[in-house]
């Protein structure tokens, strides 16, 4: 079996290829929004800080394909979650999903309230939930409709995704649901037909694709940031197949170690690292670290620390609550 047919097999180890995407994507995520809380103060500058530019422009580069990216990762191996008992399968959505959900929007709306700020909203009101974890939220939702491709066709919910973003108003939260969701439904598609994906798609046209995401990203930097935009989807699909089918080549290197663990771990990288970078860039404000070429990787590499700290005590009781409820919640009755 040749390494590209074999890209999916998780019978002996990790998929190092799909963590290295993972945690790319992660830290662009991180990046993104280290850039976004330190640009904030700039917002209506026409002639903002020009240490500010290459992050702007790598912000705007990449945001056709940082969600979506990860979006498309969550839906390729979902045919072996599938094979479990429906009870089974939402069990395990629902304490590695739903819990975490639970967890940090307490944990950012008591931020809100230790920083002076007021609550949005009560908890059985939709602004309470209606915070940074939409992407979980999202993925969540994707994880139980994806039991219905036991009878239904993944393709029919990838033209759903087009026909919701389409007809639904722009910038709203439920076109996004809709916008990403094509990419997941790619990625559990595409891992049925993986070997003729991997036979129809040889590496040098890969590569040769591969001028679809630079093109799309340079429109997103140089001409209107491609946020979520409905006629970004296609080329934003295609480039995504691009890079997968490359993907899978990049060898298992020791320098690309710690990329491979923020893929590993890359649920706690996304809980843990808004409400540290938030709480990071204050403390930078309260002790006067305010230049942008100081404060951004400060906020960028201490966000990165202290998720890391989470990662690797996140998997150890009584941390691992704050990430995941256990598989069994209450011991096995002993035989009588």
């Amino acid at each position: 079996m040749s390494r590209a047919h074999g890209a999916l097999d998780r019978s002996s180890s990790r998929l190092g290829w799909m963590d290295t995407l993972r945690g790319l994507s992660i830290l662009l995520v991180i990046l993104h929004h280290s850039t976004q809380i330190v640009t904030a103060p700039f917002a209506d500058d026409p002639n903002p800080p020009a240490v500010l530019e290459p992050f702007i422009f790598l912000s705007e580069f990449f945001a056709p394909f940082r969600m979506p990216m990860l979006m498309f990762l969550s839906g390729l191996l979902i045919s072996g979650s599938l094979k479990r008992t429906a009870g089974q399968y939402v069990w395990g959505k629902l304490r590695r999903i739903l819990w975490p959900i639970i967890v940090w929007t307490a944990v950012f709306n008591l931020a809100l309230i230790a920083g002076g700020g007021s609550l949005p909203g009560m908890p059985w009101e939709w602004a309470f939930w209606n915070t940074y974890l939409w992407f979980m939220q999202f993925v969540l939702v994707y994880y139980l409709v994806a039991l219905l491709t036991k009878w239904v066709p993944a393709w029919a919910f990838i033209l759903l995704g087009f026909v919701g973003m389409f007809l639904l108003p722009d910038d709203t939260l439920i076109q996004r649901l809709f916008y990403l969701m094509p990419f997941f439904f790619l990625g559990a598609f595409i891992e049925r037909f993986w070997d003729r994906f991997v036979a129809a798609i040889n590496v040098p046209v890969a590569i040769a694709l591969t001028a679809i995401p630079l093109a799309l990203g340079l429109a997103s930097a140089f001409w209107v940031p491609l946020w979520y935009e409905p006629f970004a989807a296609v080329p934003g699909l295609l480039g995504i197949l691009a890079l997968a089918r490359v993907a899978v080549y990049i060898p298992d290197a020791g320098w690309l170690r710690p990329v491979r663990f923020v893929g590993q771990y890359s649920l706690i990288f996304y809980v843990v690292h808004y409400p540290a970078y938030a709480a990071i860039f204050n403390i930078a404000e309260r002790v006067g670290v305010t230049h942008p070429a100081v404060v951004l990787p400060v906020v960028f590499l201490v966000t990165l620390a202290v998720s890391t700290g989470f990662a690797l005590i996140g998997r150890r009781l009584p941390f691992s609550l704050l990430f995941e409820l256990p598989r069994r919640m209450w011991p096995k009755r002993a035989a009588a």
